[in-house]
């Protein structure tokens, strides 16, 4: 069974093609894009006092000269990266909490703010289908607030470079610190390639327009090439073609303990044998889609073949295989998934127990709210898996291949629309077929 509050399907101008990539900001805002399409549109959702939620276009970004593979959000501050056909990956500020800080006095004198940061080329050969954020770093404009990152970057500017040099930087509005780190994984690919970014030092002369610049800090390479990923700070999970999950952590180095390293830690396969796999069956079980869950205790992988399975992560620390027994699976679609993601924890109704919960999109039309629940009549120690809410976006009207849900990312409770009925509930973005960004609010009716 399922309850939906407030779904909207809004017709946007200048639809793109299919919606495959989606970020959240922050302040009700959101990022969209499509791999046919090489545009990157930023929205926000608005709510009525009767909870029907809609959306309104703030900006289009501009920069990439193909398609756009994913987007990613680096910092609380609105940076981004983005990956394209067009073999770059490009830093962004979409400035989404930043109000119109044109000045009449200085038009003509000081630049207008950046938003396309920095235009990483050469990370690799092939297109980057991927990016996992591992480390917000530090990013200070000369137009923000006061804090901490400002005070320590604009002190050590003044030491190193002269007060002269932060004077400038705030009348030419540059951009005093960019740090963060990300990783990536190409097309058909076996290497996550692990990247710092750091600022670019302007000089009066330069003629780089990038704000930073990336350094190739590791390289962790896997036999079968890489098709998904997540991350943490000290965690990353890579999913291959064959349908092996490896999970990584930053260890410190056994010989020199100041120093950390990413290590091998786990294998998580749904192969009860070595081999050899037929085709048909690699196929099906191919990792698509990964997600944490539980703050890292767990996690999700989803399969080319509309399976999931839920793993675990702190049970199974003293082995270094994990089989496709020791996982809760089940079969969610006859298609194929197109995005997982981690909803906040919900209550069930019956009981008041708070549920690890994660929602599933798929190229059927269907996005599906799932709980990792423990019913108290039973003497099993696994939670199993419950089907909560439901969304089928596919009619009669519209092609299914219009209307196939292609990408997904939950849009959390905000306490600006605290006087909407329901505001306590996320919202779930899907993007379809039919380039339509789809809204719905997940809730866990008493009869499920």
């Amino acid at each position: 069974t399922s309850s939906s509050e407030s779904v909207a399907r809004p017709s946007l101008p200048s639809k793109p093609k299919a919606i495959t990539t989606i970020a959240i900001l922050g302040d009700r805002c959101f990022l969209a894009a499509s791999r046919a399409n090489k545009g990157i549109r930023m929205f926000k959702t608005v709510t009525d006092d009767n909870g029907s939620s809609d959306i309104e276009l703030v900006r289009d970004c501009e920069g990439h000269s193909l398609g756009v593979t994913t987007l990613v959000v680096l910092d609380k501050k609105g940076r981004f990266l983005s990956a394209g056909k067009d073999l770059t990956v490009k830093l962004w500020d979409s400035r989404f909490n930043c109000a119109d800080d044109s000045n009449e006095e200085t038009m003509g004198t000081v630049p207008k703010p950046m938003t396309l940061l920095s235009t990483f080329g050469n990370l690799d050969s092939r297109w980057v289908h991927s990016i996992g954020v591992l480390h917000e770093g530090s990013f200070v404009r000369p137009t923000d607030e006061i804090d901490g990152a400002m005070l320590t970057a604009v002190g050590k500017q003044a030491v190193f470079k002269g007060a002269a040099s932060v004077q400038r930087a705030a009348i030419q509005r540059e951009i005093i610190e960019c740090s963060g780190s990300f990783i990536t994984a190409s097309k058909n690919s076996s290497i996550v390639n692990v990247w710092d970014i750091h600022v670019v030092e302007k000089t009066e002369d330069s003629s780089n327009q990038n704000v930073a610049k990336t350094n190739l800090g590791h390289a962790l390479e896997h036999e079968a090439s890489i098709q998904a990923m997540a991350t943490m700070p000290d965690k990353i999970l890579t999913g291959d073609i064959m349908g092996d999950v490896h999970l990584w952590e930053y260890t410190r180095n056994a010989f020199r303990a100041s120093r950390k390293n990413w290590t091998k830690q786990r294998k998580f396969t749904p192969w009860r044998g070595k081999g050899p796999h037929s085709p048909a069956k690699i196929t099906e079980n191919m990792v698509l889609h990964l997600c944490f869950l539980n703050e890292g205790r767990r996690f999700i992988a989803g399969s080319n073949s509309g399976v999931i399975r839920v793993w675990d992560i702190e049970g199974t620390k003293k082995v270094d295989v994990v089989h496709k027994n020791d996982a809760q699976s089940v079969k969610v679609t006859c298609d194929s998934l197109s995005g997982i993601q981690q909803l906040p924890s919900v209550e069930d109704p019956n009981t008041g127990e708070k549920c690890p919960a994660f929602a599933v999109s798929s190229t059927d039309g269907r996005v599906v709210s799932m709980a990792l629940h423990h019913p108290d009549s039973s003497k099993q120690e696994r939670s199993e898996l419950v089907i909560f809410h439901m969304n089928d976006y596919v009619d009669d009207v519209v092609s299914e291949t219009d209307q196939a849900i292609h990408s997904i990312a939950v849009l959390e409770a905000s306490a600006s629309s605290s006087n909407s009925r329901n505001s306590d509930h996320p919202i779930i973005i899907a993007g379809d077929g039919n380039g339509s960004i789809n809204l719905s609010k997940p809730m866990w009716d008493s009869e499920c």
